[in-house]
């Protein structure tokens, strides 16, 4: 941590409390404070050594102008106000506090963000700017962009002061990352920088890797921004860029080659438009396998009792563990403490995502964290040859359960065993035998019974099983991020040779948008590679096998689960 300049406690200008140091940057260090009436800020300190060397009067201006501004999404600021630390005379000044993070933080964090999130996020940029008639040379960086998660949709405000535009041009000793953000003409500023911070947020980095001395002065930083992008043309077809629509990287790639640059905000809208903003239909062909008459498969001896097992087995997803934990298992190992309050037990969760992406393991394991017996079913497991067979065994299925209470059914491919009956395709069979699965399915916690259903065609199950009371929750289970490739890296790597220099964070960069099958299967491919050479598994073996392995998934069936998950009212 920084050596800062206040701590907790401290009270400046007989004003603000200090809460907490938050972070510092190139010119600034930002803190948390209340004021008198207990209201929450950010308080920015400009640093003593930027003092000598700031432009305070457009300073004093820039920050009257966003102060004149009433846009509920422009945050507002004090005046520049000056006072002594520590003997040294300094600046801050006072904007308004967002219950969020800046963009930045969100990037130090997670590195990239998924497709629709950062357009949103991009878009809703450019709608503050024109409705709040900001200069079209307005740069905007990460630092500038607040996302509120109070607010469900995670509305964005914005802070348009770039510092480093008021530190004197001719000063050699500042950091000028902003200029990475800047437009070769000026007219075009904002929307170049938004189709940069577009780029960053879709791949974790900025468009060009730049080569250069960032601490110099403006100009010459300036000239040497220029230079790199003229002589390092940007290319569409990379490995990275696989998982992002073509006509998103089109859209993205002209604006910072310069094509129709002015242009990017209205193409952006209508990507947007086109891809997310109506509710997705699709019409899917229930499947004609043959039934075969196979004996009802439930495991008997299901019983986890290990302290090996449990969510603690589960690499990353640490918000997926959080909702379970807080809305099954706290609720079920304390269910008097609950029942005062009115807090029933869950009844049903339904799973869906991509497939590979370990929802079947993940059920397992929550009951294993539990301690209940696990039934773990397959449609092939119901079907049966004669008539109302198929219904026989759903209850035979939840009278066992019930009996060998508590326990969790876990139902594979339900789409398979509760179709939709709105499809043409359904047969009478088909709709007694969802309609029994619902009447068993009704209230069966009450019976001890907790029912998890696992899909990777959410669109093609009946609508009724969403209803609450029979699927209380709908989790969407979706790729692996960072931390959790990272974490299944070290625990698939576990007990191998592996090169004591292995990056496993660079690994886990390269493995965005693969399922964990596709982590699984290509630390093995690497293992064999290794042995091949009688190695170590190194670096060079693991990006071997990436470039010759495709993810499981594309682009359009995320689009899919987006979808849905835009549709749930859970």
């Amino acid at each position: 941590m920084t050596n800062s300049a206040f701590i907790r406690g401290d009270l400046i200008d007989s004003k603000y409390y200090v809460d907490f140091f938050l972070y510092e940057d190139e010119i600034t260090e930002t803190y948390r404070v209340k004021t008198n009436k207990n209201e929450l800020k950010y308080l920015k300190l400009i640093k003593s050594e930027c003092t000598s060397i700031l432009e305070v009067e457009a300073l004093k201006e820039a920050l009257d102008l966003i102060n004149k501004n009433s846009h509920q999404s422009i945050l507002t600021c004090s005046e520049l106000q000056a006072l002594r630390v520590e003997g040294q005379f300094q600046y801050y000044f006072i904007h308004d506090f967002v219950h969020g993070e800046s963009l930045k933080q969100r990037l130090d964090r997670d590195i990239s963000i998924a497709v629709y999130d950062a357009c949103k996020i991009i878009r809703a940029g450019f709608d503050i700017l024109s409705n709040v008639g900001m200069p079209s040379t307005q740069v905007l960086t990460p630092n500038d962009i607040f996302i509120n998660y109070l607010d469900e949709k995670g509305s964005v405000s914005i802070l348009p002061l770039d510092l480093n535009c008021y530190i004197k041009h001719t000063e050699p000793s500042i950091l000028r990352y902003s200029l990475a953000y800047q437009s070769r003409d000026a007219e075009h500023n904002t929307n170049y920088s938004l189709a940069t911070l577009l780029y960053r947020c879709l791949f974790g980095f900025l468009p060009w890797q730049y080569d250069i001395e960032w601490k110099a002065t403006y100009k010459a930083v300036q000239y040497q921004v220029f230079s790199y992008r003229d002589s390092s043309p940007l290319s569409q077809s990379t490995f990275y860029s696989q998982h992002i629509p073509d006509d998103l990287k089109s859209i993205v790639f002209q604006a910072l080659n310069n094509i129709g640059v002015n242009e990017f905000s209205k193409k952006l809208d209508l990507f947007i438009k086109q891809y997310y903003e109506f509710p997705y239909y699709d019409d899917i062909q229930l499947p004609n396998s043959e039934t075969r008459n196979i004996k009802l498969k439930v495991s008997e001896d299901s019983h986890y009792k290990s302290a090996h097992v449990g969510l603690s087995k589960i690499a990353g997803m640490m918000d997926l563990k959080s909702l379970l934990i807080t809305d099954i298992i706290e609720p079920l190992k304390n269910k008097q403490a609950y029942k005062e309050y009115g807090i029933k037990p869950l009844n049903g969760l339904l799973f869906y995502g991509p497939p590979g992406c370990g929802k079947t393991f993940i059920a397992k394991q929550l009951a294993a964290e539990l301690g209940y017996t696990f039934f773990e079913i397959k449609p092939s497991d119901l079907a049966s040859t004669y008539v109302h067979g198929t219904q026989e065994k759903i209850g035979k299925l939840f009278l066992e359960a019930s009996l060998k209470a508590p326990s969790v059914i876990f139902i594979d491919e339900v789409d398979a065993v509760m179709p939709s009956r709105d499809s043409a395709n359904m047969g009478q069979h088909y709709s007694s035998e969802v309609n029994e699965f619902l009447a068993q399915l009704t209230e069966c916690s009450e019976k001890g019974i907790l029912t998890i259903m696992a899909t990777n065609r959410p669109d093609a199950i009946d609508k009724a099983i969403l209803r609450t009371g029979r699927v209380d929750k709908a989790v969407y289970i979706p790729l692996p991020d960072f931390n959790t490739r990272k974490e299944m890296l070290k625990i698939l790597l576990e007990g191998r040779p592996i090169d004591s220099g292995l990056d496993l964070d660079s690994i886990a960069m390269l493995m965005a948008h693969y399922t964990s099958s596709d982590v699984n299967y290509i630390v093995n491919e690497a293992a064999k590679l290794a042995l091949k050479e009688s190695s170590k598994i190194g670096y060079e073996h693991l990006t071997e096998v990436l470039r010759k392995t495709k993810s499981s998934v594309n682009y359009e069936q995320i689009k899919k689960y987006n979808s849905f998950t835009e549709l749930q009212k859970f």
